[in-house]
């Protein structure tokens, strides 16, 4: 029966559905059952064999320390016990061992980190019941890395696993006491911190599951999600209210896994691109699912202003509206979404002929920042001759003549789709931020690098010039044949600078990129603090920053994390626990926090939940990150 729930799942399903299934058929020839009699796991269990083998002993401590803060995941062939660095890493040696002739496929791995089961031939994740043979054997291998491993991660599992026990012997007094009071459960020992549940994949889902976890953890979000479902008056919309009884399902349920069905119903019903259990964008998802419940929520307060509006009977219909309007201009109808993620950023431009300053100012969720795939050594890489750059040149040039009137008579034609508004603002400091700006090495990857590259002054040239009001109103000559003023272009400087910082920061490292005519997956290592400093990247004159400040800090406290190709990728979520302090927060923001609160790291790969180092977290290939202001 769940085979074949398994091969027939549909969204039509209802909440009884199993995934207990081996979604793979390749499971039964791929592992071995007597793997951990025959071959067991020594100190190295966490190194590829074959790396190890290569390095040999003759390391000093440096090259030891570097080794283990950059090393790959690991993957575990259930078959043999080979343990190979997987396809992020350079040498790909479990996929090595899997291409290696067998009598019978070695192509289902257990990865080391997290736990999840891959198969080379399905080229996708598997997944299976808690009783099966492969769960059976995953839970002893995991067993024994739990007892033979010494490191904090580790020892945080092991202490969750004396909670539980100690939680079990407490309730069974409750229970014979006559009290039916619960305490707290394992992952939420500490008082007020949010907490951490698995999330079933529902098929395919684990690009909506990491996303979720990241919410969950968004202290403000559940503040106000929760003021809003206990304020009287009109609910919620659906899709709000589905979150509102997840994220209150998360911390409440004393089950270890919560299956998030109807939040996703309501997802799929805003945006049909996620039904029919496709693989899907994580950051795409974010973005439908904050703009989803934003739409809701200004229907909602807009509605409520009407209804406001009526019942006083001081104005027409018509007046009813312009001041809807009014109140919407002025930011009265700001949504919840607003007030956690939102933040501004303005793109300043300068004539360099005139010197006039403009500036237009845009709302933002989250920010996509540009990642540099790593340039090759020059010895690796393919010469070209003088005479093909030549002739590259010549077509470059004629290209661009011959499209720059084209885009410049468009341009007329339409109009600029942002309305830029003369500010005066002295030129000199028209492009100053609130904090100096290092130039970054350019071998450097880091989240700092590509919001220094996002933020960079450009210089407009050729068609993309600067259509300059002052100048054209200026000019004294040039009338076109109608009498009217020739437009004016002139070489300018742009530059997009953030001018009012949102509680939540929301970085979205742009992995997938447009390369001719297909995609292609950038999986470069991208650093990232774990507190980081946003004055650099700000304007000067900044909203929610008091004067004479020169760091706007936020604490890391969330990670979406993709790995392996476009078409096999599997998405992840580090999170980060933390008690909620007492201090009074504006706008989300605890005044006079420098340092981020302490808590614990989990990683969560769908149903399944462990607690990580930092370092590991820190070696992650992050995709999302989400960061909360404080100071």
């Amino acid at each position: 029966m769940g085979k074949k729930r398994a091969k027939d799942r549909s969204p039509r399903e209802d909440d009884s559905m199993d995934l207990s299934g081996v979604t793979c058929t390749h499971v039964r020839k791929g592992i071995d059952r007597s793997l951990l009699k025959k071959t067991g796991l020594d100190k190295h269990w966490d190194t590829c064999q074959v790396c190890l083998k290569e390095r040999g002993s003759n390391r000093d401590a440096a090259s030891e320390k570097k080794t283990v803060q950059e090393s790959p995941a690991v993957w575990m062939c259930l078959k043999c016990g080979h343990r190979g660095c997987g396809r992020s890493s350079e040498e790909k040696h479990a996929i090595k061992h899997y291409e290696k002739p067998h009598s019978e496929p070695h192509c289902i791995v257990l990865c080391l980190d997290n736990w999840s089961v891959w198969c080379y031939i399905c080229d996708d994740n598997v997944y299976c019941s808690v009783t099966g043979q492969l769960a059976q054997l995953v839970s002893s291998i995991r067993k024994q890395v739990l007892e033979e491993s010494g490191d904090a991660a580790v020892g945080m599992a092991e202490k969750e696993q004396e909670n539980v026990a100690n939680q079990k012997e407490r309730r069974k007094g409750s229970r014979q006491n006559g009290s039916l009071k619960e305490p707290a459960t394992a992952s939420t020992a500490n008082a007020g911190t949010v907490a951490v549940r698995g999330l079933s994949n529902l098929g395919n889902t684990c690009f909506f599951n990491a996303v979720l976890q990241n919410l969950s953890q968004t202290r403000l979000l559940r503040q106000l999600l929760s003021d809003l479902r206990d304020e009287e008056g009109s609910l919620p919309g659906a899709l709000t209210l589905a979150m509102c009884h997840l994220l209150n399902e998360i911390q409440e349920t004393k089950k270890a896994v919560v299956t998030p069905r109807e939040l996703f119903t309501q997802v799929c019903k805003k945006a049909a691109r996620f039904k029919g259990f496709q693989q899907q964008d994580s950051q795409e998802l974010l973005r439908y699912l904050l703009d989803g419940m934003r739409a809701e929520e200004n229907c909602r307060i807009t509605a409520g202003i009407l209804e406001a509006l009526k019942g006083s009977g001081t104005c027409s219909d018509t007046e009813q509206k312009k001041l809807v309007k009014e109140y919407e201009r002025n930011g009265v109808t700001k949504s919840f979404v607003d007030h956690v993620f939102g933040g501004e950023m303005t793109s300043t431009v300068m004539c360099k002929e005139c010197k006039t300053v403009s500036l237009v100012t845009e709302v933002f969720l989250d920010l996509s920042l540009p990642v540099a795939d790593e340039v090759l050594p020059l010895e690796t890489c393919t010469g070209l001759c003088e005479e093909t750059e030549e002739l590259t040149e010549a077509v470059e040039a004629l290209t661009l003549r011959a499209t720059s009137e084209m885009e410049r008579q468009g341009r007329e034609a339409l109009g600029d789709s942002l309305e830029y508004i003369v500010v005066n603002r002295d030129p000199e400091l028209a492009f100053h931020a609130l904090a100096s700006r290092p130039v970054p090495d350019k071998q450097e990857c880091s989240v700092e690098s590509c919001l220094y590259q996002f933020t960079e002054v450009e210089h407009l040239t050729e068609s993309n010039s600067l259509l300059c009001s002052t100048c054209t109103k200026r000019q004294t000559s040039h009338k076109a044949s109608d009498g009217s003023k020739k437009n004016i272009y002139r070489d300018a400087l742009k530059q997009m600078l953030i001018s009012s910082p949102p509680p939540v920061l929301t970085l979205h490292l742009k992995r997938f990129q447009q390369v001719g005519y297909s995609v292609c997956k950038v999986n470069r290592h991208v650093q990232f603090p774990q507190v980081l400093d946003l004055a650099p990247f700000c304007s000067l004159i900044c909203k929610g920053v008091e004067e004479g400040e020169t760091q706007v800090l936020y604490s890391l406290y969330g990670i979406v994390e993709h790995s392996g190709t476009m078409r096999s990728g599997h998405y992840t979520a580090f999170v980060k626990t933390r008690p909620q302090t007492q201090t009074t927060l504006h706008n989300g923001t605890a005044a006079g926090e420098t340092t981020p609160t302490k808590g614990c790291w989990f990683h969560i790969s769908d149903s399944s939940v462990q607690p990580v180092t930092e370092a590991k977290v820190e070696n992650s290939q992050a995709y999302l990150l989400f960061y909360e202001r404080i100071s």
